[in-house]
């Protein structure tokens, strides 16, 4: 033995008795156990004696207890390693086969292996370590209790101390220790815990490695003896902590232990059961579980005393549930806990022993459980709606219960076994509180699963026993099978949690499936009925969520029902009913129903449209597949690495076509279904889609059988569920059918009903208008389409639909005169309607609906004239309470209202409704009205919202009315809160007598604030106003009550009433006056304020605006005058005094009191100067005088007038200027205009030029020259990028003409031009071929082979040679000028100082002919040069930027030569249509030359150079075909000419589209603009706006898009930059090239167009139609080059056409070629010219008949836009749009619509027009020679309906008529149109016709001024004349009385639509006009 051993034996003898160092002996034995291993028997004895003394004491430390247990531990590991030896021995030196069941350590086991890694769960020093206070203790063990012997310890093992084993007394005293210290240890906190644990477990080890000692239980006998509260411990902790170790023993001893302390055992039962701790019961309960085991109840060797045992736990239990299920007499708390602790009990036993309990008491339990379970779910229901403030306490307690409740009824539900299912009684009960709880609602998710389990087990158990179905004993029959699995479908799944769920579906779905389907084990009779009467009434199976079992039960409906489509519809739309599902979309059941019968193993196939390949190979030379397969698959597998050959990529792609080429139809179908059933919005688009293709395959009397039932289901009222949910089912149902050819006719009212319930608006409103169409005489159809436009405030289509259906001209004109509000002419025409219809009139031929019309219309009308009056009688007369309370309080007459019209009105309920009586409760001011006001309005919100949730998604117009009524909501929300504060502060205020506090009111102020700013719109009708505004009047007049005694002690508080009313008064005349209500606005003013005094700024006010009416109104010119004259002066300020200067000055210009006027005007002005509006009107009154006398002084008067007004700010200065700059364009010679112009320059702001760019360019060339650079100089120095783009193009274009001053060279260039012109044809001046334009030459008339094919080999256009040379890119960084070909002597490089801009694109030759006065333009060149300087000079950097930029967009986004070719083909392939000639004759010389010119110009010797593959590519074969040069291969007749041409196109085109990418990116085509670094330059396009701009507020360029697009449009191809700005936003620009002279007149139309937008902004009709044309931006950037905006959704309009011909494989030129042969003889002169129009007309109808329908925009739109609701608004943007297109195309005479100039936005509906001006004739007059006014075909008719037409577009072009020529806007008109004419006129001047000769175009240029003027004043008298004639005019009672029938207002638009629409007149345009689409 060791020398260290025995010190530390020697240390324990001697100074054992102090128990420190015994500790500290004890601990290093511990921490050092392998080492004392060997020698453990000097210590085990001590060891063992030593354990009561540290670890039982009560009071001893947690240290010294743990130490025990480790010490005990250690004891009983020795041991077990012993007994491992030993076994390791005997066993033959197999070290690890270690038997003991703990211990299976792997054979591989590391013989170095540490503790760590030691694989026994259980080994006490694992637990050691893990334990955190005892890591040291470990630290040091390396491998105590590894699994491998410790056969390296020293000695050999004979030693006695190896073979030391405890003697019996010895292990009965550690387990004896180890039960004793478990029963003292107190588990209360963590480490106390994890000691009792360890003591546990250590006992049950000692009982292992001991198995025969003796246990001894008398500790446990005194522990249950002294069971009283008075000890520490609480009795249930001790009394788990002794079942705790019986447990422990047990396991080890079971029949021993048993037999040696039975009765301990029985006497634990008793405290137990008394306890009902529920961990408690779990040990006892496991306790007796092993009781049972161990001596089962019916053997024979069970010794008697435990019988005894088993019968006291049966007594025990009884006595227990009686308690429990007695009715509650006592208020025992813990009665769940209870329920638990016996149920678990039961549990535990009937595992054992299955007939222990008798049914009857489970019975009873779960009754009383059920009762519970309803209560407490009633009582939390209950408690969401208590607010007290302890429910939060006692819910929480009841959550507890809850909690117990559940889980003693699951456990319950799992004990209800058969046994209780046999006794009858039991059975009813139970299946009675089964289906109680399954139908309650509260009852929670986990006990319904249970009870589920419990169902599915009975069903399944009675039909698994073979040869048992109709067996007596079963549990459940199949009625009852039936009722259970109906209720269990219905139950209320809301509450349950995501898992819940789906395992509730799993589960229950797989027992219905098997019922249903399982044929081997249920009999048929139950499978039929359990799926009629469950899964079709409930259809579960259908919905379930997982598609595996969806599919089982689809399969068992698709194999119950035919396959053909008519019984699946049947089965859809009329067998199955669908209420189960009437809360999800139920559709796509249906669907699935239908798709299922689709042939699956067809191949897809594509349409004619799709992206189709080429075939690599020709067909045949393919090897079949199979051989391909086999080179395939010897691929090398590592072919990742391997370089990709050719070979593997071809065999690769083979290998995907083979795949794909075996896609059958099942592939796309069978996912698209399981789509379908994820997302209702597939399912509605599959719906929508297969619906009426079924539709159409069925036959006629099958369609015939199902219309009835569809109606039937439509008008279930199950569908009510859904009525909130997008989409829903209704929808899809109605969009289907009206979709559906042919129609069934359906009820309109039930339309009408679905519509506007289930938000399918637009649906049944399409289908209403098919119906209206299809059955004209069908009132209710149009009745209700009526109606469910008034619901959608569609105004202007109801009007359209009964002007189309009224009967009445009366009717006609009425509504036209309300459309546009004419309120007073409308009301006055209806009444004398109804009095002709009550007279007899009409012989009772007018429908009841018209006459209702009438009547609602007057009120409608009486309504916007504010006759209040007349309404009360009216509703009084017949008693119609709606207009009574709507009129009553306006009156207002309150007293009447609570008498009569609160009490009797039996009105639906309405947020009107609401309002009206939450108005009247605040006016009641009685004791509560206020709380009530606010209670109604609170439900007057509910209604509005409701409402609002019903209209359709996108339309802002439905809501508008909703809107409105939110406002007064609001506001009387307010008003409430101003009755407060009132009250509030008097009650104050009411002690103190002096001032009161300045806050007090401070709710009452701001409201009354807000108020103010807080208006309707100035274009709302005035019904909006008026309510809003009378109801605040109510108010102001309660806040003036209330502070009529403040007058002397607060004065301010006193006038906030009576201000504020005024205030509210004049603002609500104001409005009457604007709008035209003259008499409403007197009225007002005269009746409405009622007090006699005012403050001064409103009287001032209240006299202007009675003037102001005055001055308009008939007749009413004196009281005017007097009025003001009478108005005393004195209270005024000067500024309003002057104002009232300036209105007596206009009474006396319109009394024809002409000195008066004048000093009237200038008495104001003196007044007060800063007067825009007296200026402006004193320059009209000078113009006048100018007119009248022709005298100078008066013009110039005038004009220093208008431009004061300007100065001062008034607000229209555009449009003031228009009419300085056209007086400064035609002064006089002595220059009166241009001396007060110079005068006042300087004091205009500078923002107000910036609209006037061009037309100040372009003066730079006219005697005002001088005056026009002054201004441009400004502009340049405050706004360079506002001028840079124009100014540096026009430069450009001057700059030739000024270095070609010399006659010679002008003589040069005009034969040259002659060359190019003769044989040109004069009519084919204005080239209408699709994009074609961009490709005439700039002589007009031929494709000239010059600078517009850009070889540049013959014009100095630059351009022509730039995109030569970078079209590849190859040299970008070579200076642009180098190129140029010609007129080398300007090519200077370009730097940046240089004055001229030189830009190897110089201005071409083609501006010199024509304005003879060179010397103009060179000083126009100067003076532009000029200009430039000083930007530069200010701005270098700026400059510098800009010219980098246009530099490079003007040379490097320019086209290729295909896509100029292509684009030259198709020109000139629209030549060969519009050719007069017949087909079959030859083609005509013009073409010839032109053809001839084209090969030249195309394949010139510069382009070989520059274009070498495309030469090779395409000169010979183009050559061939189309030279006339090469006769032999020329055609010979115009139509093989035709054909050939199409052919070229088609080759072009399909080259150019699969050649050229659809998306260039910059880095490749432009690397200077990529690198880019932008300073100071902003998005272009920003100051066209009429308002000043601060530098500051632009939007900066931040960069060019990385992606530019390449736009495609009929044979044109355009690059498309995409600009971003500072603040993220994009704008796109289409980089225009090669482009025509017209090209500025485009932006002249488009600065037109900004101005009449304004117009249209300013006036009330065409505001509230939002009328406004779209203007994009237009930026030069050369003379040939600009940027337009594009929109990305563009598409042209014959676009949309091609498109359908594509999908439909039709060719597109088949209509033109069609009419053109049809048209063959007429041209031949072989028919009569009267004939011809038959002709053409017969032709027309043909292709209209057999080529091109009606509904192909419709149908395009329908696929573009996503749903109805989108359509709609698409309509209305679209139908304004067109009407306004419309109207300038009849104003301006703009002809030439061709479908592919009108370019639209597929999202917005805006329409842009290509080419839009007008052209002139020979004497500068514009000239137009179309049949048709403007374009309105019939597909965009069949779009809008005919009363779409009549409804939207013929109002919106009367409106814009009636807002430019309001007696506000038609003088400015008359200046803007004539400043757009002169420039038009100007630049026409230097490009005349091609009939006229040259020679004497020298001098004609300079057209005398006067000839100039008189042209241009007569080009704007016509055009004002045209809008005059259409304009809606509204003529005085007396002439309008004279007409009978009455004429509608509308009606010089309606001749104009009817024109357009006529067939006779759209069977002469063009047929490249494409009439027929």
């Amino acid at each position: 033995m060791p020398i260290w051993i025995r010190y530390t034996k020697k240390i324990l003898v001697e100074e054992g008795h102090s128990i420190p160092n015994l500790i500290h002996i004890f601990q290093l034995i511990v921490r050092h156990s392998d080492l004392f291993y060997s020698c453990r028997a000097q210590f085990v004895p001590q060891m063992v004696n030593s354990l009561s003394r540290l670890g039982l004491p009560y009071n001893t430390t947690a240290e010294n207890r743990r130490l025990a247990i480790e010490l005990a531990g250690l004891v009983v590991s020795w041991e077990r390693q012993r007994q491992n030896e030993m076994k390791v021995v005997t066993e033959g030196d197999v070290p690890n086969q270690i038997s003991d069941g703990l211990n299976s350590a792997s054979a591989s086991a590391d013989p170095k292996r540490s503790v760590d890694s030691s694989t026994f769960p259980e080994d006490p020093s694992k637990r050691i370590k893990v334990e955190p206070g005892l890591q040291s203790l470990c630290v040091m063990s390396p491998g105590a209790s590894s699994s491998i012997p410790n056969i390296e310890t020293p000695g050999s093992a004979g030693q006695p101390d190896e073979e030391f084993k405890p003697n019996a007394a010895m292990e009965e005293m550690i387990i004896n220790f180890l039960i004793r210290v478990a029963l003292v240890i107190e588990p209360k906190d963590k480490e106390s815990n994890t000691m009792y644990k360890q003591a546990l477990e250590l006992l049950s080890q000692a009982l292992e490695v001991w198995p025969t000692a003796n246990v001894k239980f008398n500790y446990l006998e005194k522990l249950l003896s002294s069971v009283q509260p008075s000890q520490t411990k609480d009795p249930s902790t001790a009394l788990s902590q002794g079942l705790d170790v019986m447990n422990k023993v047990l396991e080890k001893q079971p029949n021993l232990f048993i037999r040696n302390n039975i009765n301990q055992i029985s006497q634990i039962l008793e405290p137990c059961f008394k306890y009902k701790m529920l961990e408690a019961g779990k040990s006892l309960c496991s306790l007796l579980k092993m009781i049972f085991d161990a001596f089962p109840l019916d053997a024979s060797t069970t010794p008697p005393d435990v019988k005894l045992l088993y019968q006291k736990v049966d007594e025990l239990i009884q006595k227990h549930i009686a308690s429990v299920t007695a009715p509650l007499t006592s208020g025992e708390d813990n009665s769940a806990n209870s329920i638990s602790f016996v149920l678990l009990v039961i549990k535990t036993l009937t595992e054992v022993q299955k007939s222990f309990i008798d049914p009857f008491i489970l019975v009873r339990i779960f009754q009383r459980l059920a009762r519970d379970m309803g209560s407490s779910a009633g009582s939390n229901i209950r408690q969401g709606q208590r607010t007290d403030p302890d429910s939060s306490v006692t819910s929480s307690r009841q959550g507890a219960d809850i909690g117990a409740v559940i889980s003693n009824l699951k456990s319950v539900l799992k004990l209800i076994s058969e046994r209780v299912m046999v006794v009858p009684e039991c059975k009813r009960s139970v299946t009675q509180i089964l289906n109680a709880l399954l139908s309650e609602k509260g009852t929670d998710a986990s006990v319904l699963l249970s009870i589920l389990d419990v169902i599915k087990g009975w069903v399944e158990d009675d039909y698994s026993k073979p040869g048992m179905s109709a067996n007596a004993n079963a549990f459940l029959t199949p009625k009852e099978i039936v009722s259970f699995l109906q209720k269990l479908s219905q139950v209320d799944k809301q509450n349950f949690p995501p898992n819940a769920l789906e395992e509730w579906d799993r589960k229950y779905l797989q027992l219905l499936y098997e019922i249903c389907a399982d044929s081997n084990k249920y009999p048929l009779t139950l499978r039929q009925e359990v799926f009629q009467k469950v899964e079709r009434q409930f259809m579960l199976g259908l919905r379930a969520r997982d598609p595996e079992i969806r599919m089982k039960f689809f399969s068992l409906y698709h194999e119950s029902l035919g396959k053909t489509l008519f019984t699946r519809l049947q089965f859809i739309i009329q067998i199955q009913d669908w209420e189960a599902l009437s809360d999800v979309f139920w559709l796509k059941q249906g669907l699935d129903l239908l798709l299922a019968i689709l042939v699956e193993d067809k191949p897809i196939t594509l349409a004619p449209n799709s992206a189709r390949v080429l075939p690599l190979v020709a067909p045949g030379s393919v090897p079949d597949s199979s051989g391909m397969q086999q080179q395939i698959t010897e691929v090398p597998e590592g072919s990742e690495d391997a370089p990709l050959t050719l070979d593997s990529i071809v065999l690769k792609h083979a290998q995907f076509l083979n795949e794909m080429s075996k896609l059958q139809v099942a592939d796309l179908v069978i996912p698209l279904r399981e789509l379908a059933h994820r997302d209702a919005n597939v399912a509605y688009h599959l719906w929508v889609l297969v619906f009426p293709i079924a539709w159409v395959t069925l036959l006629k009397d099958e369609q015939v059988t199902l219309a009835k039932p569809m109606i039937a289901l439509l008008s279930k009222d199950y569908h009510k569920k859904q009525q909130a949910s997008r989409p829903n089912v209704v929808q899809a149902l109605l969009e289907g059918l009206q979709l559906s050819h042919p129609q069934p006719r359906m009820p309109s009212e039930l339309i009408k009903y679905i519509g506007k319930t289930y938000n399918a608006w637009h649906i049944a409103l399409a289908l209403l208008e098919s119906h209206v169409m299809l059955f004209m005489n069908e009132t209710k159809c149009s009745e209700s389409l009526a109606e469910l436009y008034r619901l959608l405030n569609e105004d202007d289509m109801r009007c359209g639909l009964w002007k189309k259906r009224s009967v009445t001209a009366e009717t006609k004109a009425g509504l036209s005169l309300v459309q546009h509000g004419y309120w007073q002419r409308a009301q006055s025409l209806f009444y004398q309607a109804m009095v002709k219809a009550t007279q007899g009139t009409y012989n009772n031929t007018v429908p009841k609906a018209e006459m209702c019309l009438w009547e609602e219309q007057w009120i409608y009308c009486a309504g916007q004239l504010s006759q209040w009056d007349a309404l009360v009688d009216f509703g009084k007369s017949i008693e119609n309470y709606e207009i009574l309370l709507d009129s009553l309080w306006k009156l207002p007459d309150w007293a009447y209202m609570k008498d009569n019209g609160i009490p009797k009105a039996q009105v639906e309920e309405t947020p009107k409704l609401r309002l009206i009586q939450a108005f009247f409760a605040l006016h009641d001011r009685n004791a509560n009205g206020v709380g009530d006001a606010e209670n109604i309005v609170g439900k007057g919100v509910d209604l509005a919202l409701e409402h609002w949730w019903q209209l359709p998604e996108m339309s802002v117009h439905a809501r508008v009315p909703l809107l409105q009524q939110f406002q007064q909501l609001v506001e009387v929300q307010e008003s409430a809160r101003i009755l407060v504060d009132i009250a509030n502060g008097n009650k104050l205020s009411g002690n103190a007598v002096v001032g009161v506090p300045g806050n007090l009111y401070a709710d009452l102020k701001d409201i009354l604030e807000t108020w103010r700013l807080r208006t309707p719109n100035e274009w709302d009708n005035m019904s909006v106003w008026y309510d809003l505004l009378q109801w605040r009047n109510e108010m102001y007049n309660a806040v003036i009550d209330a502070f009529k005694e403040f007058g002397t002690t607060n004065p301010q508080l006193h006038h906030l009433g009576y201000r504020d009313k005024a205030w509210n008064v004049n603002k609500l005349a104001h409005i009457a006056r604007k709008q035209g209500l003259y008499d409403v606005c007197v009225m007002i003013l005269e009746k409405m304020y009622g007090h006699s005094t005012m403050e001064v700024q409103e009287a001032f006010v209240k006299i202007k605006e009675q003037a102001k009416t005055y001055l308009e109104m008939k007749g009413e010119l004196t009281t005017g005058l007097n009025l003001i004259n009478s108005t005393n002066l004195e209270y005024f300020p000067v500024k309003h005094k002057a104002e009232i200067c300036c209105i007596k000055g206009d009474f006396l210009v319109k009394l024809n009191d002409s000195e008066g006027a004048n000093v009237a005007y200038s008495n104001a002005i003196t007044l007060f100067k800063n007067l825009p509006k007296g200026w402006i009107s004193w320059g009209n009154y000078c113009d006048m005088a100018y007119k009248d006398s022709h005298d100078e002084i008066w013009l110039e008067y005038a004009v220093s007038c208008f431009l004061q007004g300007i100065k001062f700010g008034v607000s229209n200065s555009r449009s003031h200027l228009a009419r300085v700059l056209y007086l400064l364009s035609f002064d006089t010679p002595s220059e009166p205009v241009g001396r007060s112009f110079d005068k006042y320059l300087d004091q205009i702001p500078h923002w107000v030029w910036l609209s006037w760019i061009p037309q100040l360019l372009l003066s730079l060339q006219r005697t005002e020259a001088p005056h026009c650079k002054l201004v441009l100089l400004k502009i340049a120095t405050v706004y360079p990028q506002a001028l840079y783009y124009w100014l540096r193009t026009y430069l450009l274009e001057r700059r030739d003409v000024a270095n070609k001053s010399e006659l010679g060279r002008m003589a040069m260039a005009q034969q040259r031009m002659q060359q190019n012109i003769s044989g040109a044809n004069p009519s084919s001046l204005v080239l209408a071929a699709d994009g074609s334009a961009r490709v005439q030459s700039h002589t007009g008339g031929n494709l000239a082979p010059d600078n517009q094919v850009h070889q540049g080999s013959q014009s100095g256009s630059g351009i022509g040679s730039h995109d030569g040379g970078n079209s590849h890119g190859h040299e970008p960084e070579r200076s642009t000028a180098t190129e140029s070909s010609v007129h080398t002597g300007n090519d200077q490089a370009l730097q940046p100082s240089s004055s001229s801009i030189s830009d190897g694109g110089q201005g071409t030759m083609r501006r010199n002919g024509a304005l003879g006065l060179v010397a103009s333009a060179a000083s126009a060149f100067d003076a532009a040069k000029d200009i430039m300087e000083a930007l530069r000079s200010k701005h270098a950097n700026l400059a510098g930027e800009l010219e980098v930029l246009l530099t490079e967009i003007g040379s490097r986004f320019v086209t290729l030569p295909e896509e100029r070719l292509l684009a030259v083909v198709n020109a000139l392939l629209h030549r060969c249509y519009k050719y007069p000639s017949a087909t079959t004759s030859e083609v005509p010389q013009s073409l010839k030359k032109e053809l001839s010119g084209v090969c030249r110009a195309c394949f010139s010797a510069d382009a070989v150079n520059k274009h070498v593959d495309f030469v090779r590519e395409y000169k010979q074969d183009f050559e061939r075909d189309l030279d006339p040069e090469s006769t032999t291969t020329f055609p010979v007749t115009l139509s093989e000419l035709t054909e050939r041409l199409k052919h070229w196109k088609n080759i072009l085109q399909s080259n150019v589209e699969d050649r050229f990418p659809a998306v260039l990116k910059l880095e490749e085509e432009s690397r200077v603009l990529r690198d880019f670094h932008v300073v100071d330059v902003e998005i272009p396009g920003q100051y066209f706006s009429d308002q000043e701009i601060a530098p500051d507020h632009t939007v900066k360029l931040d960069r060019v898009g990385a992606d530019i697009h390449i736009v495609r449009r009929h044979g044109s191809s355009f690059r498309r930059l995409t600009l971003i700005g500072s603040d993220g936003s994009q704008r796109h620009f289409i980089v225009q090239t090669s482009l025509t002279p017209n090209a500025r007149s485009d932006e002249r139309i488009l600065q037109l167009f900004r101005v009449m937008n304004q117009m249209f902004d300013k006036h009330k009709e065409s505001r509230r139609r939002h009328i406004c044309i779209h203007t994009p931006i237009i930026i030069p950037v050369w003379s040939q080059v600009r940027m337009v905006e594009d929109d990305l959704m563009y598409s042209t309009f014959l676009e949309v056409y091609e498109n359908h011909c594509a999908r439909n494989d039709r060719e597109a030129d088949l209509p033109i070629t069609y009419f053109k042969e049809q048209l063959n003889q007429a041209i031949l002169g072989q028919i009569s010219p009267e004939a011809v129009v038959d002709l053409r007309l017969q032709a027309y109808n043909d292709i209209t008949k057999n080529l091109v329908t009606d509904g192909i925009f419709s149908q395009y739109m329908y696929k573009t836009l996503p749903s109805g609701n989108h359509i709609w608004a698409f309509k209305k943007q679209f139908a304004i749009q067109l009407a306004l297109s419309s109207f300038m195309s009849f104003m301006l005479q703009i002809g030439g619509r061709s479908p592919n100039k009108i370019l639209f936005a597929k999202n917005t509906g805006k329409i842009f027009q290509t080419d839009f001006h007008p052209a002139y004739d020979a004497n500068g007059m514009i000239e137009f020679s179309e049949p048709v006014p403007f374009r309105l075909t019939r597909n965009m008719q069949a779009f809008f309906s005919h009363f779409g037409v009549e409804g939207l577009i013929v109002s919106s072009m009367c409106a814009a008529a009636q807002a430019v020529v309001s007696p506000k806007q038609s003088q400015h008109l008359w200046y803007q149109l004539a400043m757009f004419f002169r420039d038009e006129l100007l630049s026409w001047s230097w490009r005349r016709p091609l009939g006229m000769p040259l020679a004497p175009a020298a001098g004609s240029g300079s057209l005398n001024p006067a000839d100039f003027k008189n042209k241009v004043t007569t080009n704007v008298e016509n055009v004002i004349g045209r809008i005059n004639g259409i304009a809606p005019q509204c003529f005085s009672e007396e002439e309008e009385n004279a007409v009978d029938p009455p004429q509608s207002v509308q009606r010089g638009v309606t001749e104009l639509v009817e024109a357009a629409l006529l067939p006779r007149n759209l069977c002469m345009m063009d047929p490249t006009w494409q009439p027929w689409f």
